[in-house]
């Protein structure tokens, strides 16, 4: 009996403590935004987004990219500068789960679109995290998942390339942060799982009980 006591309270804590943090979703729909203008930072839900060329583009019109939001991040520039940096207003690290970006010019603008999307980032601790996306694949907006391991940041950085020597024009929408692991309430899912196997195990106990 010791046992099955033993292993319910151990199913119970692992249950409670390996789940993750939910993923927040940055839509930036919530940023006041009228012509597209220029900005030095971005703020919402608790995250700053920076940058030297930095745009909120709520028109599109036949400019720029569209997806159907409401705003969305530019980095204008064509030179040998640029990037949109992200990290936490509080300075606590965070982690990447996804992001979606285009070239930032509607086909036939005439102007240097990023071909590629260049993604660097800082761990707390200082370990270094970089990964190259491809976006001449599509006119459009492309979603892009991140691996487990871009977790524990302090800051991100997302750069349109154009070429070896140049940036350029990016589009950035729906950033998905969260906090990574930690103590956290389960997904119902799980949580039900738990509970039924707990229940099972516990008439199992009060069956033995009465056999006795």
């Amino acid at each position: 009996m010791k046992a099955i006591a033993l292993t319910l309270g151990m199913m119970l804590v692992a249950t409670t403590w390996s789940s993750r943090a939910a993923a927040l979703d940055l839509t930036l729909d919530d940023v006041l935004s009228v012509g597209n203008p220029l900005v030095t930072s971005v703020e919402t839900s608790g995250y700053r987004f920076s940058g030297p060329a930095l745009r909120t583009i709520d028109t599109p019109g036949s400019t720029y990219v569209s997806n159907g939001s409401g705003v969305y991040l530019a980095q204008t520039v064509a030179g040998p500068v640029g990037g949109i940096t992200l990290q936490r207003i509080d300075g606590l690290p965070f982690d990447l789960y996804e992001f979606a970006a285009a070239g930032l010019f509607a086909a036939g603008a005439g102007s240097a679109n990023a071909t590629h999307l260049s993604l660097l980032a800082i761990q707390a601790g200082g370990g270094g995290l970089s990964a190259i996306y491809d976006l001449a694949a599509s006119t459009g907006f492309v979603h892009f998942s991140v691996p487990a391991s871009w977790s524990n940041l302090e800051f991100v950085t997302f750069g349109g390339v154009f070429s070896a020597t140049a940036a350029g024009a990016l589009a950035l929408d729906d950033v998905g942060v969260g906090t990574g692991p930690g103590p956290g309430v389960p997904e119902p899912a799980t949580l039900v799982l738990a509970l039924t196997t707990a229940a099972g195990l516990w008439a199992l106990v009060l069956r033995r009980r009465r056999h006795r």
